[in-house]
Parts: structure tokens; sequence; C-alpha cells
């Protein structure tokens, strides 16, 4: 591939993500995408093969989602001192400062409750495969197969994706109110589950 042919495919995935963190999905569409990108559509059909093709590539390529080592940053030896509903907590508090640093996946992730495509899928299954990395870490920091982590962390992190989601454009003295009380909540039930 030329390098110009590889400027052009990253300015057409840029316009991908510009179009959807600005105007939303029903927005995104062959003809808004090359107007964004400044090129021909007939670009992205050749470089892409399609609408579908190129939403899955942007899927594949953009860093949307967090990194397992952006929320579990301590080691094993580490986590030993920590008993294991304080530290479910501070991945969760974690959990929500990732989320909120990525407006994209954010308006990403709203407009997947309401509509299912090959993009939603494939980022489903992105952040999916993210958090069963995740809790495997977890399990073999703590050895405490009676304690159902996936399961918590799936709760809570639902919880968690519906406040993010639903609080993403209002005044942060609103979100510190609404947060204040999830954690609170969060925090005792941890306590009381895996303690």
């Amino acid at each position: 591939m030329t390098k110009s042919r590889l400027k052009t495919e990253q300015r057409i995935l840029d316009a991908v993500g510009r179009l959807l963190l600005e105007k939303g999905y029903p927005a995104v569409g062959i003809n808004a995408i090359a107007r964004h990108a400044g090129c021909d559509k007939v670009l992205i059909y050749r470089y892409f093969g399609g609408f579908d093709e190129l939403l899955l590539a942007f899927a594949e390529t953009t860093t949307l989602w967090w990194e397992v080592d952006e929320i579990i940053t301590e080691s094993a030896a580490d986590c030993a001192a920590i008993p294991l509903h304080a530290y479910l907590q501070t991945l969760l508090d974690r959990y929500v400062a990732a989320l909120e640093s990525r407006p994209l996946a954010l308006e990403i992730m709203a407009w997947e409750m309401s509509a299912q495509n090959n993009l939603t899928n494939a980022l489903a299954r992105s952040r999916s495969e993210r958090g069963m990395e995740l809790v495997k870490r977890i399990r073999s920091y703590y050895h405490q197969p009676n304690i159902d982590i996936g399961g918590i962390l799936g709760v809570f992190g639902a919880a968690i994706n519906y406040l993010v989601i639903r609080t993403r454009k209002q005044s942060q003295q609103y979100k510190t109110e609404e947060w204040w009380r999830l954690q609170q909540t969060i925090g005792k039930l941890l306590q009381a589950y895996a303690d």
C-alpha cells in the first residue's frame, strides 16, 4: 500500500469517529463520511469494500475501550494486602474514570442501546473480551471460588454503564450526586458479599 492510500484510509476512519461523536450514528453514511474525509466516496468502496466493512474496520482499528492494564495496575503481590471488596471498589472507580475519559465510546454505547448492527456487535464483542480478561486476572489474584467475581462486576458494570451514559451530557454537580449514591451502594453491597 502506498503512503497516500494509508493516509486516505486513516482520514476515512477518523471521519467515522468524528461523525459518530458529533452527530450520532444516524448521520453516519457513505456520503457524509466521504465529505468529512475530503475524498470521493468511490475510495471508501475501493479501500474498504462497502459501508459495513468500513464500520468493521473502524471497530477493529479504533482504540475506544479501556485496556485491562489501565484498570488493574497492581501486581498479585500488591493485592495480597487489599481485601477483595475494597479492590473491586477501586477497579469500578477506575472503570468509571476510563469511560468518562472516552466520549466517543459513550456515544457508541448509548447508540448501542437502541440499535444493533455490525459495528455495535463488533464493539460489544471487543468490550466483552476485555471484561473476561479483567475477571480472569482478578481471579488469579484472589483465589476465592465461592465468590462470583464476573457476576459482581457484570451487575455493577451494567449499573455504571447506564449511569455514565445517562449523565454524559449533564452538569458535573448532578453527576457528582448520582455517583456518590451509586458508589455508596456498591461499596456496601461489595463488602456484604465479597468480605
